[in-house]
């Protein structure tokens, strides 16, 4: 864990952003444990942490940005995670179901056509039909004439 010297005021903060934290101690400079993969970051915002107190080497983060530490950024990688599976379950479950809800239609649509087929089989032909009423109808006519002509 690399350590820094910077500059703080009495209220272990570290107004002067013109002094920059370096690498060797000096005089009225405080020195700060930084973890190794948040030098990078610290490096950036290094001016808007402060001591945690009077006597202590670690920084406290103000409220819009991160500690530095690795656990907290380890949290945030886990709760995405946790998203990004969950979400991916999410699409499974519903390319499984729209899979799922296409063989159901293709078995409807297979089923229908069957009962079609079989009712359409059940129905006498439609040409005996038409020539039966056909023929009743014109028997029929010239019975009604006659007896009108009475």
């Amino acid at each position: 864990m690399p350590i820094y010297y910077v500059k703080s005021d009495t209220n272990n903060q570290f107004p002067d952003k013109d002094t920059t934290p370096v690498l060797e101690p000096a005089d009225g400079l405080r020195a700060v444990n930084i973890p190794t993969k948040s030098v990078r970051y610290f490096l950036i915002y290094w001016w808007m942490y402060a001591f945690k107190d009077d006597n202590s080497q670690e920084l406290k983060a103000p409220g819009n940005l991160p500690p530095l530490d690795n656990d907290y950024l380890q949290e945030l990688i886990d709760q995405q995670k946790k998203q990004i599976d969950q979400q991916t379950t999410d699409i499974q479950s519903l390319q499984k179901a729209n899979k799922d809800l296409k063989s159901s239609n293709e078995l409807t649509q297979q089923g229908l056509m069957e009962a079609v087929d079989y009712l359409s089989s059940q129905l006498p032909p439609a040409s005996a039909t038409t020539d039966t009423g056909s023929a009743a109808a014109s028997i029929a006519a010239p019975a009604s004439s006659a007896a009108s002509e009475s």
